[in-house]
């Protein structure tokens, strides 16, 4: 859902002058969608590790009204990605290899899916760390620029039947300064729809790979499944 770092390149000068830079905001159409996606590319390329505070918002013909949760997110390259939900319940959403882990601690019970290199790909997108051109192939993708210190804000389409059957579309919110995504939001297919905005971001703070670490008690309830088979 998604999500920092501020790193910036430094142009390499040649002896003689060379043109001025485009500024993204002055480019059109295409030119400027080709332009911002290379530049979010770059930054997430350089992502090594992220922490910060993240607010989700969960829509569902299945809940009465919308459903705010808060907690803190993780990440550290390539793919680990630990979500602590605090409010208004605790759970933890731990991404490690090719499994996603949800850990309920009020009820003693978690969750374990083995998930495929496509799924995987999902995750990350969720989480604001895919590279959006590695998404280029699957989706189509449009750009909407409101303008002043508003975020870029892009239009992720499925291309194809499968996703199509299960997603509608994602829409992240692009930082101007960072050029990386800050608000993240997942359309399925049936209508609902996961919101995430990522705040107070530290950009390659040290954490530690035992942060990662979820040792579940032996009074935890595990179920485990493999949905990895015949998906890629």
């Amino acid at each position: 859902m998604l999500t920092a770092t501020v790193l910036v390149s430094v142009p390499l000068w040649a002896a003689d002058p060379a043109p001025k830079a485009v500024s993204i905001d002055d480019l059109e159409g295409s030119a400027k969608l080709d332009a911002l996606i290379e530049r979010v590319v770059e930054r997430q390329r350089t992502l090594n590790t992220l922490e910060a505070e993240f607010v989700q918002l969960k829509e569902s013909a299945l809940l009465l009204e919308a459903v705010e949760s808060t907690g803190v997110f993780l990440f550290r390259a390539p793919d680990l990605v630990r979500w602590d939900y605090r409010l208004p319940d605790s759970m933890v959403v731990l991404f490690v290899e090719d499994t996603v882990t949800t850990y309920h601690p009020a009820q003693a019970r978690a969750e374990q899916i083995k998930v495929s290199n496509k799924q995987r790909r999902f995750v990350r997108v969720l989480a604001g760390t895919q590279p959006l051109d590695d998404l280029t192939s699957h989706f189509s993708i449009t750009l909407a620029d409101p303008g002043g210190q508003a975020h870029y804000r892009l239009t992720l389409r499925p291309i194809g039947n499968i996703l199509s059957k299960k997603l509608q579309s994602v829409e992240i919110e692009v930082d101007r300064k960072l050029f990386l995504p800050v608000v993240i939001k997942y359309n399925e297919a049936d209508g609902d729809r996961t919101r995430y905005e990522f705040r107070e971001m530290v950009i390659n703070p040290e954490i530690d790979e035992s942060r990662f670490d979820l040792e579940l008690g032996e009074d935890v309830k595990l179920e485990t499944l493999d949905a990895s088979a015949g998906i890629g």
